[in-house]
């Protein structure tokens, strides 16, 4: 068992009443592995997400397991989704001031040495970052 749980997306808890035997199966964020702690599969690694997730838990009740608890513990990664539309801010260069030629803005360009909002430069030096 882990004592982090920031790779986990959802858990569910199984026990079984006849000797208290539990189960813990965590999905994680990135919605395809799957790990068992506890139990006969103890240790079981799974790479088919839910999938695997429903399999388990079918299986652990036909052998005699029952659900106690079953929770989100940390959302999956989930892209921004802004209508398609990169709003470009107010104060850039309408031209690249070394060959005239014009310019477009990318809110995350990310280069050798810098990531993040860039002005660039469509002719001479595309790619790389030209300063308001």
């Amino acid at each position: 068992m882990t004592t982090h749980d920031d790779h986990v997306m959802h858990t569910w808890n199984l026990t079984r009443d006849t000797d208290s035997d539990e189960i813990s199966i965590d999905l994680w964020t990135d919605g395809e592995n799957v790990r068992v702690d506890g139990g006969p599969d103890d240790g079981h690694d799974d790479d088919r997400g839910r999938r695997a997730v429903d399999q388990l838990l079918s299986k652990y009740a036909a052998a005699g397991y029952r659900l106690v608890r079953d929770y989100a513990v940390n959302s999956p990664a989930v892209q921004d989704d802004t209508d398609g539309e990169d709003e470009t801010p107010d104060g850039g260069p309408e031209k690249c001031h070394e060959c005239l030629a014009s310019v477009e803005y990318e809110p995350n360009h990310s280069s050798d040495y810098r990531e993040g909002p860039a002005w660039l430069c469509t002719g001479c030096r595309w790619g790389q970052y030209v300063t308001a």
